[in-house]
């Protein structure tokens, strides 16, 4: 018996966090699994300049396509495993094909139901299914079948996210960072005040990590950009010594699973992030991190951090037992094992 991975893309972080790194430690605890990845994704892989990203959803019949290209070869035996929804349109015709006469699980790590169709599309797959995941409580309520969702938060590797030192540095030396997709920079936005006060009264520098440059709003903060790559993730995050996760309090935002946010603290960053969703949920405000609710406590919280090194080291360090105690693989592959126990799954002992 395998577990068959329908995952967003090769380049989509909830697709690396909740699909090839789940996927890898469930393979190697005995449990055999497929991997099915449409590419180009128009959810991050496909990348195209401004105007034609304007056009992003003249692929949307190429990615339905590919979908039901990875449908051949699925067997009956098979569980299948959807992290988010499969396509775009507000129709569950694949999921419903690919689940037809097979055990089900549906992963989401996102607001995704408040798009056009989106209720009427979750309360579908939720129904459809035999197990639900979410990412944060939040998310499981939505998802209205309590008794068939189990929560399990978004994790990294900190086998290959390792605890970084911290650095004896202050004001101008300082790199206070972000990372993110382009489309979430209006979220970054939304701090502006606070962070920028406090970037001109320490000299500190902001970086910011993402698929494309960054818009007016935050070049106007002497953000330097540096475009995500792969191969200089670690590197990149490492470079930094303060973390940020500004968010807007909205529906589709108390959906967010403070990815970004997990990564900088499992590098023993500490994290300063709005108080919304799954950050309230990660964060201990003044423990492993801050949660300002204003511009002048984001201002006062990054000043703090920025000038006092031994702060930043002490936040840093209960950051990472944070993140090994509940956000690591070692933390949440028992409640993986367990959700697939309950559809029949069982480790394969090594030959």
């Amino acid at each position: 018996m395998r577990v068959v991975f329908f995952l967003q893309g090769r380049k989509v972080p909830a697709a690396r966090a909740r699909g090839f790194t789940i996927a890898g430690a469930l393979t190697r605890a005995g449990v055999p699994c497929d991997l099915r990845v449409p590419h180009p994704s128009i959810y991050g892989d496909t990348a195209l300049p401004w105007p034609w990203n304007r056009l992003r959803f003249l692929f949307r019949p190429m990615g339905t396509l590919a979908r039901l290209m990875h449908l051949r070869g699925l067997q009956r035996s098979d569980v299948v495993f959807f992290q988010r929804p499969l396509i775009e349109y507000p129709t569950t015709i694949v999921e419903k094909l690919a689940a037809r006469g097979r055990r089900s699980v549906f992963d989401f790590d996102d607001a995704f139901f408040v798009d056009f169709g989106g209720r009427r599309k979750l309360r579908q797959i939720t129904a459809m299914v035999d197990q639900v995941i979410a990412g944060n409580r939040y998310l499981a309520e939505q998802a209205g079948v309590l008794d068939k969702t189990t929560v399990i938060p978004t994790i990294v590797d900190t086998q290959r996210f390792q605890l970084q030192p911290t650095r004896d540095a202050r004001g101008r030396e300082v790199v206070v960072g972000w990372t993110g997709l382009r489309g979430n920079y209006p979220q970054l936005i939304t701090a502006a005040a606070g962070i920028g006060r406090a970037l001109r009264r320490t000299g500190a520098r902001l970086r910011v990590i993402s698929n494309a440059p960054p818009p007016r709003a935050v070049l106007a903060l002497g953000a330097e950009y540096r475009p995500w790559r792969a191969e200089s993730e670690l590197e990149d995050l490492a470079g930094i010594d303060i973390g940020l996760m500004p968010l807007p309090d909205t529906v589709f935002t108390r959906g967010k699973c403070a990815f970004k946010l997990i990564q900088y603290m499992a590098l023993g960053r500490p994290g300063v992030a709005s108080p919304v969703g799954a950050n309230r949920e990660v964060v201990s405000d003044g423990v492993d991190g801050f949660l300002p609710a204003t511009d002048a406590d984001w201002e006062d919280n990054l000043v703090r951090l920025i000038e006092d090194p031994d702060l930043r080291a002490r936040l840093g360090k209960a950051a990472r037992a944070r993140i090994e105690s509940a956000y690591s693989l070692a933390a949440v592959l028992p409640r993986y094992l367990e959700v697939l126990g309950r559809l029949g799954v069982r480790a394969q002992a090594a030959s």
